[in-house]
């Protein structure tokens, strides 16, 4: 069996004609572009939310160390006025050098304090001392400082751990 074969007419110059537009390369071209900047401004973003999540991790870390030193304290140590008032600690970021010393951060603390929320008429009001504890610092996030800070409040009492620690008790 015979196929009948007829060449198709085209109209115009003969040729077949494919490829795309500029229109459409433009159009193209600009989609690729927006992508490609929303996709390094969400990268931009993400790391710099993992930066304050590991600088608010380390004050954290610091708040905790602070507290557990102060409740090591004697009685005599809180009440009397050498007791430390204010460090400085360094967050060191891995793989940077000792050129760059890191986050900076301060703070204060603040064994003096009575403690407001137990009533006047309790006997013990005046065995404990309120420790405040509050940590500072500053993170940049481009040209713009940021200001951070965080607080921690323990109790600390007459007849408390360091008075248990120190009659050689390691018993726990």
């Amino acid at each position: 069996m015979r196929v009948n074969q007829q060449p198709v007419n085209q109209s115009g110059s003969g040729r077949c004609e494919s490829g795309y537009t500029l229109v459409e390369v433009i159009c193209a071209v600009l989609i690729a572009a927006i992508a490609a900047s929303v996709l390094f401004v969400g990268f931009d973003n993400g790391f710099a939310i993992l930066r304050t999540t590991r600088e608010d991790l380390r004050a954290t870390q610091i708040l905790m160390q602070k507290t557990e030193a102060v409740r090591l304290y004697t009685w005599q140590q809180l009440t009397q006025a050498n007791t430390p008032g204010t460090f400085k600690e360094y967050y060191f970021l891995p793989g940077t050098g000792t050129t760059n010393p890191g986050t900076l951060y301060w703070g204060t603390i603040s064994t003096l304090g009575t403690a407001t929320n137990i009533p006047l008429s309790t006997g013990y009001r005046d065995n404990l001392h309120l420790i405040t504890i509050t940590v500072n610092w500053t993170n940049y996030i481009g040209p713009k400082a940021v200001a951070h800070s965080r607080q921690m409040q323990t109790l600390s009492a007459i007849s408390g751990m360091q008075n248990y620690l120190a009659r050689g008790n390691t018993n726990f």
